[in-house]
């Protein structure tokens, strides 16, 4: 039972964190701010002081390949984000040729075309190469900040609107093409505002990162003295009356 409720409050803490990032990417961080209608339906209503521009004018996609094989293989998690590959396998990549990967460098956005619609998109830290199915964008300006970009689009505002523009075979296997990625409306705060947004994030995550944390370590504790009881009644070092 108290398994079950920690895990229930891990649940809601993801929630919780997910909910307040929504609301500060689309809002702004002061709740008294005058808002306006956005002109676009599916967006609603935003800050008075907000833009909204596509994508296309924000990000350019890069084509960069490894071509001399010099770039670190990067894999990107969903939890963990744009990591090393060998951090998160033991076995060499089944892909012999890396030579088609394409190159990503600090800063820029990362999206896997595959899981768009899930929102699988985030800014890398780590230069590498990644799959060929994946794009890469540029910032196009100093007043772009890429964090809070990264954030927008994995609301789930934007990811309903992702699954919508996806297209493929079936499920699992769409595709979120660039010239549809291009066209989309994104809201544009002022770059300021963008920064103040994304260190209020952080500082917020850090919080309810730490009690995830304990929450986790907690399960885990209780999982292992579960199997570890399970195993001494089997074993008769406990007895059972």
């Amino acid at each position: 039972m108290r398994k079950r409720e920690r895990e229930r409050e891990l649940r809601l803490l993801d929630e919780l964190k997910q909910a307040e990032i929504a609301n500060v990417v689309t809002r702004g961080l002061n709740p008294d701010v005058p808002m306006k209608d956005s002109g676009i339906p599916w967006i609603g209503q935003i800050p008075a002081h907000w833009t909204t521009r596509r994508i296309k004018y924000l990000f350019k996609e890069e084509d960069e390949k490894n071509t001399d094989l010099s770039f670190q293989l990067l894999t990107f998690s969903r939890k963990k984000g744009i990591i090393p590959f060998s951090d998160a396998n033991e076995k060499a990549p089944s892909a012999s040729d890396l030579s088609n990967y394409k190159v990503i460098r600090p800063g820029q956005l990362l999206e896997n075309r595959m899981q768009a619609w899930s929102g699988m998109f985030a800014k890398s830290e780590i230069e590498g190469c990644v799959s060929p199915d994946y794009s890469v964008f540029s910032a196009m300006s100093d007043d772009i900040c890429v964090d809070f970009f990264a954030h927008l689009f994995r609301t789930n505002q934007y990811i309903a609107h992702w699954a919508n523009l996806s297209r493929g075979v079936g499920e699992g296997f769409n595709r979120l093409y660039t010239n549809q990625f291009h066209s989309v409306y994104a809201l544009f705060p002022p770059i300021e505002e963008q920064k103040a947004i994304v260190d209020y994030i952080q500082q917020k995550n850090s919080a309810i990162d730490e009690m995830i944390a304990n929450l986790r370590a907690e399960i885990d504790f209780l999982t292992e003295y579960k199997q570890r009881l399970i195993a001494d009644v089997v074993t008769g070092q406990i007895k059972v009356v």
